[in-house]
């Protein structure tokens, strides 16, 4: 699948693909940071082509300020933590996930 699966650790995906959701996120702290770039975390995370175009929405929907960022970035990461587990209604898919995330 893509990216949102593999952060809801979605039975679709492999479990030696699951990425936790505060790993992820302090990756993309630091691209919002400037210690990293997106080109480096899609690398050490492994993405397929399916997860860059999951990664690649959330980037583009991204303000374009640093405190924009931040605050986009905190919004993203509550999104994913209602969604793993999946018992909270409205987040308790990866369809429900998109949707929630605009992408």
């Amino acid at each position: 699948m893509a990216l949102v699966e593999r952060l809801m650790h979605w039975p679709t995906e492999p479990e030696s693909r699951y990425i936790p959701v505060h790993h992820f996120f302090a990756a993309v702290g630091e691209i919002v940071a400037g210690a990293l770039t997106a080109a480096q975390v899609k690398s050490f995370l492994a993405m397929t082509p399916a997860d860059e175009v999951d990664f690649d929405a959330l980037i583009a929907l991204a303000p374009g300020t640093a405190a924009g960022q931040a605050l986009y970035l905190e919004r993203v990461h509550g999104v994913f933590i209602l969604a793993y587990p999946p018992t909270v209604p409205g987040y308790s898919t990866p369809t429900d996930v998109r949707v929630k995330l605009g992408i």
